[in-house]
């Protein structure tokens, strides 16, 4: 894998940053504190997701497989961004490698909430400068800054400070697994008819947060 091989258009790259799917795989390696995901990729395996306001990554459910790490990712750049791509070509190599060979990793079901520590908290902030726009004779426009006549303040929300916060974890046999990948679209109409994830729709019993957030 080379550099100059134009990775940034990756198209498969792309959907797992855009899906969700790297969100989902940093609640279960940064957030799940029960599971040991060290030296393991972590595979998204079947997950639902939407978008809590504003740019906040929220997920009715993850389910997750666990594979050892065989082959190590080459960092040959310094450049982060390149090396997430590094790390997450190299996972899926790795990953279809194992599958081919009929490996099984355990699996994991996470339920989560998405918490916005600021929603609806607000400063008052004070307006030092107006920006009016002038056009001249000649057709061009320029942007002037003027001081208010009086003192004028206004509310601004505070920039949202995201948690992701464990409601309940279990591993899975393969019936599970199978069971909510052959049940997804049912089990995300009973999630929005009920307006929250309950493990019982997953074929599941009820329990109380096997894994803490952090």
């Amino acid at each position: 894998m080379k550099k100059d091989q134009a990775w940034e258009h990756d198209a498969d790259y792309i959907r797992y940053v855009k899906s969700g799917e790297s969100a989902a795989v940093f609640v279960v390696r940064d957030v799940v504190q029960a599971v040991n995901t060290s030296c393991k990729w972590i595979d998204i395996v079947s997950m639902s997701c939407y978008e809590e306001e504003p740019d906040g990554k929220a997920f009715n459910w993850i389910m997750c497989e666990l594979f050892p790490r065989k082959i190590q990712p080459q960092y040959v750049y310094d450049n982060p961004e390149y090396n997430r791509y590094i790390t997450w070509f190299t996972a899926h190599q790795d990953i279809d490698q194992q599958r081919s060979g009929g490996y099984s990793g355990p699996k994991f079901l996470v339920l989560c909430r998405l918490i916005n520590h600021n929603k609806g908290i607000t400063v008052t902030l004070n307006l030092i400068s107006i920006t009016r726009n002038y056009k001249g004779s000649d057709g061009s426009v320029w942007e002037v800054a003027e001081a208010p006549d009086e003192q004028e303040t206004f509310q601004a929300s505070l920039k949202p400070d995201w948690e992701y916060r464990i409601t309940f974890l279990k591993r899975l046999n393969d019936s599970q697994a199978a069971y909510i990948t052959e049940h997804a679209d049912e089990i995300l109409r009973r999630i929005q008819a009920a307006g929250k994830a309950d493990p019982e729709f997953f074929g599941l019993t009820s329990q109380i947060n096997n894994g803490k957030g952090k």
